[in-house]
């Protein structure tokens, strides 16, 4: 009973953490949006667009990258089950540090760079992680012996991967053609919820792994 208490308390605590990082990633866009408000900011045309935005002496600036450099901490420590998943988060956590640590251009009109590194930073991020969601999330699904959840899983991460990879890209375009406005804010902050979604399956996913080889030791299966 001990050992299975501690191993009890090791899953809890990763859990967690898991769903801690799930819960920063989704209050990240509406944290920015609500405080901004309650200081008197106005919705910005973009996420990134909060690193610059000073009303009256209140900046976002260090809640932005405060909330950045707290999910790509995480992202860089946490160790992926395959070594390619792993590089991959390692990838995506230093990318989410880099778009928080190279701020995108600002108050330079027509003359604002199309491709700037705050924008490879950004695509990297969800790049990496599409990558992870569609490819890799999926490597954990054979140790289940449920076959119905394993396709529910599946084609989960296969839409949330998806959406990953569609988004940003949706982003990039309404900038590019139409200019900054509302949408990219609303594509951008979709996206991150789209991500803490993922993180949010993923860890009920491993969860029930844990279940699952809890209750085959009670019935000795």
């Amino acid at each position: 009973m001990d050992n299975e208490k501690l191993k009890r308390h090791m899953f809890m605590t990763y859990f967690t953490q898991r769903a801690g990082m799930a819960a920063i990633a989704f209050i990240f866009p509406f944290f920015l949006w609500f405080v901004g408000l309650s200081q008197g900011i106005e919705l910005q045309d973009s996420m990134s667009a909060y690193y610059h935005k000073i009303v009256e002496g209140v900046s976002m600036r260090d809640w932005f990258v405060g909330f950045l450099c707290a999910i790509g901490v995480f992202l860089y420590l946490y160790k992926g089950f395959s070594n390619a998943e792993n590089i991959l988060l390692n990838i995506a956590g230093i990318s989410a540090v880099g778009v928080a640590m190279v701020p995108m251009a600002w108050e330079c009109g027509d003359q604002c760079p199309t491709i700037t590194w705050h924008g490879v930073f950004a695509i990297s991020l969800f790049l990496c992680l599409a990558i992870v969601c569609v490819w890799l999330a999926k490597d954990t699904l054979k140790y289940l012996h449920n076959q119905d959840r394993v396709k529910y899983y599946k084609w989960l991460y296969n839409l949330l991967g998806l959406l990953m990879i569609g988004l940003p890209i949706s982003a990039f375009l309404v900038l590019t053609l139409s200019g900054q406005s509302w949408v990219v804010f609303a594509i951008e902050a979709s996206g991150v919820c789209t991500f803490a979604a993922y993180w949010a399956v993923k860890s009920v996913e491993l969860s029930s792994h844990f279940e699952e080889r809890v209750v085959k030791e009670r019935l000795k299966i």
